[in-house]
């Protein structure tokens, strides 16, 4: 049993005693919904397909299925419209909102494509169109010379044979095989016909007794359409020079249950993204590699989420430098801490510092994964925040790194007195005291800055 038999030619579909029903855009509901799919149809039609993806992600949450008034016509549902008049989508919509199964015909400029429903999901999709037919699949995906190729399609047209079939026959295909590729052929049949602006397209109602290639809904290959012209390398393209910023997207809702989708440091750049951070600020904040933000951010625009703005520059980022600065002071205070170690027990110290880190709860002992503490004047900024992303969603995610090193200062102090004695630990707490007076030099009175200020306090305090 296959899915080959079934393309039927209009003449077989059109009987001309029948009266067709003619669809007309005023037969859809004025809703939400329908905004959505024209919107996502004009994106798509000029190539805008990160806006497209939004545009339909948002329709396909609002799960609207009401029913288009559909005429039956001596018992069989028959139908018709132009793309001028409704856009593909819709007609598709009021095919699976009905939940009818038969064929439709899709028209122009001499290219006819047939689709295959069965209760209103899309099963099987053949063309007329030489590019789209299946004998090109099998050239770019199977290891078969076009002139061999050439040859099998003579002999399957001799013996009045459908070429996928006929390759199964022959032992080049595996019936799994075929299916894989007629579901590709679907796929790039509907994702070339949603540009079509013009045309016809028409229904009739049919029992259908061949096996399902696919199952598709409307959006679902509406999306898959969007998201294969949505390539990385069209999209970094748009964003060359790491300068255009993102924000997310208006039609965002539960974003706590869209995040579980998401990995942790994806879920990490996501909530970076606040509408004036670009490219390269999304960079230095998540303290990652260039390639895997970039990914992030494309995988974040293709699933609907984010959008671009339609400014491109750079924003000073108060919340970044803060937390920059405020790094800087906990590096400063930890190379005081262990410059006494260095200068009194040479190579011991770093026994003694690793003594203090295995002491750090495990909560915090991601802040210092792939971290040298030995050199303190080698402590990377970037590591730091790269680290940061394990605690997401932490509610204190930026404190997080300020509570890790508290236990780091207050585990090597505790060694340090316990081997140097008070005179030396006095000596390095003066040093802090000191070294304090910089985050007085902070623009705002933040809660991290407060956090630092205390845990500096409470240091002095027990060890002072």
């Amino acid at each position: 049993m296959t899915v080959l038999g079934l393309f039927t030619s209009p003449s077989v579909l059109v009987e001309k005693k029948l009266k067709i029903q003619v669809l007309r855009r005023d037969e859809f509901p004025s809703s939400v919904f329908f905004d959505h799919l024209l919107k996502g149809t004009e994106y798509y039609q000029d190539h805008i397909f990160g806006r497209a993806i939004e545009e339909w992600v948002a329709a396909d949450k609002l799960k609207y299925l009401k029913p288009v008034y559909l005429k039956s016509i001596q018992g069989k549902k028959f139908f018709g419209s132009m793309l001028e008049e409704i856009p593909l989508l819709f007609f598709l919509y009021a095919i699976q909102a009905n939940k009818i199964t038969g064929i439709g015909i899709l028209k122009r400029q001499g290219i006819s494509k047939q689709l295959v429903f069965q209760e209103g999901l899309l099963v099987f999709a053949a063309t007329s169109r030489e590019k789209e037919r299946i004998g090109n699949f099998v050239l770019r995906r199977e290891n078969l010379a076009p002139a061999k190729l050439d040859e099998l399609v003579r002999e399957s047209k001799k013996q009045g044979k459908k070429l996928g079939m006929y390759l199964v026959e022959k032992g080049l295909l595996s019936p799994r095989r075929l299916r894989g590729l007629l579901a590709i052929q679907a796929e790039e049949i509907l994702c070339n016909s949603f540009f079509w602006q013009k045309g016809h397209i028409y229904f009739v109602e049919k029992d259908l007794a061949d096996e399902p290639v696919v199952h598709y809904t409307p959006l679902k290959i509406a999306l898959l359409s969007a998201q294969r012209e949505f390539n990385f390398n069209n999209f970094r393209k748009e964003i060359a020079d790491n300068k255009v910023i993102f924000r997310y997207s208006p039609y965002l809702k539960e974003r706590e249950e869209i995040t579980k989708r998401l990995n942790i440091n994806e879920q990490f750049i996501f909530s970076l993204i606040n509408g004036t951070r670009n490219i390269d600020q999304l960079i230095k904040f998540g303290g990652a590699n260039e390639v895997s933000v970039i990914n992030i951010v494309y995988k974040l625009n293709s699933m609907g989420l984010i959008r671009k703005t339609k400014e491109v520059g750079e924003y000073e980022d108060e919340e970044f430098e803060e937390i920059v600065k405020i790094l800087k002071v906990l590096f400063e205070v930890f190379r005081i801490i262990t410059a006494e170690l260095f200068n009194e027990l040479g190579l011991e110290a770093k026994n003694i510092i690793q003594k203090a880190r295995n002491h750090i709860s495990p909560d915090y002992q991601m802040v210092f994964l792939n971290t040298s503490l030995y050199n303190p004047e080698k402590l990377s900024i970037d590591a730091i925040l790269r680290n940061m992303a394990s605690y997401f969603p932490s509610n204190d995610l930026k404190s997080v790194c300020i509570d890790a090193f508290r236990e780091l200062f207050m585990n090597t102090l505790g060694e340090l007195k316990g081997f140097l004695g008070m005179k030396l630990t006095n000596k390095t707490i003066k040093s802090i005291k000191k070294t304090k007076t910089d985050i007085e030099t902070f623009s705002l009175d933040t809660g991290m800055r407060k956090r630092l200020v205390a845990i500096l306090n409470e240091i002095i305090k027990e060890y002072g």
